[in-house]
């Protein structure tokens, strides 16, 4: 009866080991998600053909869980652009989850890691702009005084000048 036991832990593990693996980042590298960075897994016939990327640490309040993207299998690696909206922290994993109702759940994990830096949200400025050039365009079209203003009041007061301009 031991024997069978021992038998069947070592068949799950070989079978374990012959699946999607993650070798990419390795136990306890720093990661720096401000810029582009690659992850890598070696598979085997057997996975599905697409499975989600998913950023997780559950080791720190609140726990992270960020889908990164659903990725091809057999493409080997996937370079993430950069990652925003997350702490630095340590304890970090990838989890590749299978997107197929006949294999589930977690196909592989990463070692965990560490994140040293993380992308900056950018926001656009082109808003705020078009929003003052309709202003300036609009005051100036009209007698009205011309003001500099940007943002919110810009677009408010460009169609305030435009109502006012058929007025006058």
């Amino acid at each position: 009866m031991r024997f069978l036991n021992l038998l069947i832990s070592i068949v799950a593990f070989a079978t374990s080991a012959l699946a999607l693996t993650i070798t990419q980042p390795r136990s306890n590298d720093q990661v720096d998600f401000s810029k582009p960075y690659t992850v890598k897994w070696t598979t085997v016939g057997s996975d599905p053909d697409e499975f989600t990327l998913l950023l997780v640490n559950m080791n720190g309040q609140p726990n992270v869980s960020k889908n990164i993207a659903n990725i091809k299998t057999s493409s080997s690696s996937y370079t993430i652009d950069k990652v925003t909206g997350i702490p630095v922290a340590n304890g970090y994993q990838f989890n590749a989850i299978s997107n197929t109702s006949m294999n589930t759940g977690i196909l592989s994990q990463s070692s965990q890691f560490n994140v040293t830096k993380v992308g900056k949200v950018e926001t656009t400025s082109a808003t705020r702009t078009s929003a003052t050039e309709t202003a300036a365009a609009a005051t100036s079209s009209s007698a009205a005084q011309q003001l500099m203003v940007s943002g919110p009041m810009a677009v408010l007061g460009a169609l305030a000048a435009r109502s006012l301009a058929g007025f006058l």
